[in-house]
């Protein structure tokens, strides 16, 4: 093959793969002011939410407790601003289970927005730039980090949001904290979780359960519940690709049936 002819081949290429990201672009900007317009109009809702705490630039962290009985299942969306399905399916959650009050037997406390900073800059990152999910006060918290967009911050439970999560689990002491994210479609158990629980809603949303999300997480919100002094079981729930929006539905389904369920 000629010089010429391998350099027009490879310009196409670079062509298409530049039109594909700006495609894939197009779409999560969609659906990133889709979850940015829910977060706005939360208080305006007839769900009522209340006011948990604020983020670092002082946007409102709300929440909403739904249900009675003894279990208490604590569902936190949005720890992660590029994920903005995360934040969305909490929010729809909340919704179906306002109109279908007697769908839950058990309680639960919703907190979909945790990052509302990053989800208004449509990044990963907190207002001060640290990742939520690695600021945690465990065991296993660093302050070492390859990419910027895992920032710990300089000590744990140095973020706002951070404290929020850690003072509700002191507060309602959840027998189960189910957090949202995307993109790696599967549900992933921590090691003290049911597994039927796992399996059961793994067939409802049609994700597969998984038990290595495949790199270290020093700090996170999964290490902190397990570092409890009661036992906690967790569930990080991830979705599809942040240019897709999942099955809402199974998503609530699948939520709906974690909420219910007992050991």
């Amino acid at each position: 093959m000629n010089i010429k002819k391998s350099a027009l081949i490879m310009t196409i290429l670079l062509t298409s793969f530049t039109m594909a990201d700006a495609v894939s672009y197009k779409k999560y900007n969609i659906i990133l002011k889709k979850a940015v317009r829910m977060y706005h109009a939360l208080p305006a809702s007839n769900i009522k939410w209340e006011v948990i705490g604020r983020s670092n630039w002082k946007n409102r962290i709300y929440y909403k407790e739904f249900g009675s009985g003894e279990k208490l299942t604590l569902v936190i969306g949005g720890l992660h601003g590029d994920e903005p399905a995360a934040t969305i399916s909490a929010i729809k959650l909340a919704q179906y289970i306002r109109k279908n009050p007697s769908s839950i037997t058990n309680r639960v406390v919703i907190i979909p927005c945790i990052n509302p900073d990053g989800l208004i800059k449509g990044r990963r990152t907190n207002g001060r730039r640290v990742d939520i999910n690695r600021n945690f006060p465990t065991e296993n918290w660093s302050t070492e980090y390859r990419k910027k967009f895992n920032n710990p911050g300089k000590l744990p439970a140095t973020e706002p949001e951070t404290v929020i999560i850690a003072n509700a689990i002191e507060k309602y002491k959840p027998d189960l904290i189910i957090q949202m994210h995307q993109p790696f479609n599967a549900i992933y158990p921590e090691k003290n979780t049911s597994a039927e629980l796992a399996k059961v809603m793994s067939e409802i949303s049609g994700l597969p359960v998984s038990d290595d999300i495949g790199y270290h997480t020093p700090g996170s919100l999964g290490s902190y519940g397990l570092g409890m002094d009661y036992k906690v079981q967790g569930i990080t729930y991830e979705m599809c690709s942040i240019d897709y929006e999942p099955d809402y539905n199974k998503v609530t389904q699948s939520l709906i049936e974690a909420i219910n369920y007992r050991d």
